[in-house]
This record gives C-alpha cells, structure tokens and sequence, in this order.
C-alpha cells in the first residue's frame, strides 16, 4: 500500500516511515488551539451559506427570481485596488468624455433649431 502523502511504501502495520501518515489520514475538524497556532489552508466547518450557495433561486412559477451575491471581504487588496480603478476609469468616462459629448451635441442641436426658426420666420 502506498502512502497517500508521499507516495511511499507503508510498512505492513500501514504507518508511514518516511512521514509517519498512519493508513489515509482522514479529514478532521481541527480543535481551537490547533486552529490558533495553524497557519496553513483549512476548510472551515461552518461553510457561509453565501458561499455554499451564489445563486439563489426563489421557486414561484410566475416568478423567477435570481440573485448573486457577491463577498468582497475576503478578496486581497490588489483585487479591490483593482475594482476601484475600474470604478474610477468608468465615472471617468462619464464625466470627462460622454458629458461633454452629449451636451456639445445637445447645443448643436439647440443652436441648429434656432437657426431653422430664423430663416423661416423670414420667408
């Protein structure tokens, strides 16, 4: 039998000699002072709900209603810098490019009705 850790030969008792893995380790809800003094990746017992499910779907027939629930607490800072430089770059646009655009052509328009007014009223 091989060890599922390292891939090595177990002795006959099934323990590990090169990692002391007795048999398949199994997956176990650590204790608090475990928890406390581990700094690894775990799988936490008590799975968000958020989490477990994104998409929730209310059942009614005439109804269908989705919703997605989005969890920026545990995204790292780069990801957030991220998201508020494209929040930025968007009001940006809005702001210095399609603002202007829409009331240039706007005042174009304005200025062209006014015109065509003016000649018609002396014909």
């Amino acid at each position: 039998m091989r060890c599922s850790k390292c891939n090595r030969e177990m002795d006959e008792t099934g323990k590990c000699s090169y990692c002391d893995l007795v048999g398949d380790d199994p997956v176990r809800v650590m204790s608090q002072e475990e928890q406390a003094t581990y700094h690894g990746v775990t799988i936490n017992d008590k799975v968000n709900e958020q989490a477990e499910q994104p998409y929730m779907h209310i059942h009614n027939p005439y109804q269908k209603v989705y919703v997605k629930n989005v969890n920026m607490g545990h995204s790292n800072w780069v990801t957030k810098l991220v998201i508020a430089l494209v929040v930025m770059a968007i009001a940006a646009f809005v702001l210095l490019v399609a603002l202007p655009v829409a009331l240039i052509g706007i005042g174009i328009g304005i200025v062209v009705w006014l015109i065509l007014t003016f000649i018609r009223g002396y014909m």
